[in-house]
């Protein structure tokens, strides 16, 4: 197992999202038991509990990096990897009972209740962020395109990407070709072929899954438009047919980072200067993504380029997505 400290480790740890309560001895046991047992604490793992009105107020992805503080609370020791390994550095996508994933050195993998533990750990570099052990960035990467449908790992791979200082998508085909198992090889190369690490969000990159896998004529990303002092930059740009797409994840509006009133005012205005620079501008969300063909109507019907054939089984994949 190749170790390195948090001094050169690339991305910051992220913190639960919620408060971990575990018993500090028998007494304090019992008294968490009976606050269980009333509804007032939510086990979010054995021998680890939360407040039940915290809890219920989390989003699936949230609960998922709750469980995987609460595993690390309980074993130090912890190496998480895959799916868990990219939860911790602020990357998850929601999947539906998603298990915790353990890295061993030895042994056979297995599953032990909300565990599911492997094995390789030879042959990947493991990182320390604030006191918890994980795989670092490029393992984390192919460990998840190994594991998960091809557009999400492809969203997961940029996002994990742009939380690297030096961003090398060669190096992760490298590691995924020599790795010791071919187990999830192929199924890897389509994100690992594609990931750049320019998408701004996981949206933008499922959008381009979904571009590719309908047939369409992919984009330019992250183009600048120039228009009375203001520099707006598109998700996506077809300049053949001069199109803009953006990908809304939404949040923006909901009042967490900024007024909403005002974010709705700025993004009008924005919105403005960009269709007085172009022939169409689109906007859609996670919904039109998950139904990739909300996404696929909103495209052709602006009139984006389609000239490759539909990928019907690459896009019901998407339907897994929380």
């Amino acid at each position: 197992m190749n170790t390195r400290s948090d001094s050169v480790a690339e991305s910051a740890l992220v913190c639960a999202p919620v408060e971990l309560l575990r018993p500090s001895g028998a007494a304090n046991a019992s008294l968490m038991n009976r606050a269980w047992h009333r509804g007032e604490l939510i086990r979010v793992m054995p021998g680890v509990y939360a407040e039940t009105r915290a809890w219920r107020e989390l989003p699936r992805w949230s609960r998922y990096l709750a469980q995987v503080h609460a595993v690390a609370m309980k074993d130090p020791n912890a190496v998480f990897c895959g799916l868990s390994a990219a939860a911790l550095r602020g990357v998850y996508l929601g999947r539906v009972d998603e298990p915790i994933h353990v890295l061993e050195p030895l042994g056979s993998s297995r599953i032990a209740g909300r565990i599911r533990i492997h094995t390789g750990a030879l042959d990947r570099a493991i990182e320390e962020l604030d006191g918890t052990l994980l795989t670092g960035i490029p393992d984390t990467i192919v460990d998840v395109a190994r594991s998960v449908p091809p557009i999400e790992g492809l969203a997961y791979a940029d996002a994990l990407l742009r939380r690297t200082q030096y961003p090398n998508p060669e190096q992760l085909r490298a590691i995924n070709e020599s790795r010791n198992t071919s187990r999830g090889r192929r199924n890897a190369r389509w994100a690992l072929e594609r990931a750049t690490g320019v998408p701004e969000s996981p949206l933008e990159s499922l959008s381009l899954g979904v571009m590719e896998s309908a047939g369409f004529e992919i984009p330019e990303l992250q183009v600048e438009f120039r228009l009375d002092g203001y520099v707006d930059r598109a998700d996506f740009f077809w300049p053949s047919r001069r199109l803009i797409g953006e990908a809304d994840g939404g949040i923006k509006y909901d009042g967490t980072l900024q007024d909403p009133t005002g974010a709705i005012l700025r993004e009008k205005r924005r919105d403005s200067r960009l269709r007085r620079q172009a022939s169409g501008l689109m906007h859609w969300g996670w919904s039109e993504v998950r139904d990739s063909d909300l996404l696929t109507t909103i495209l052709a019907n602006a009139g984006v380029p389609r000239p490759h054939r539909r990928d019907a089984a690459l896009l019901a994949t998407l339907r897994d997505l929380a």
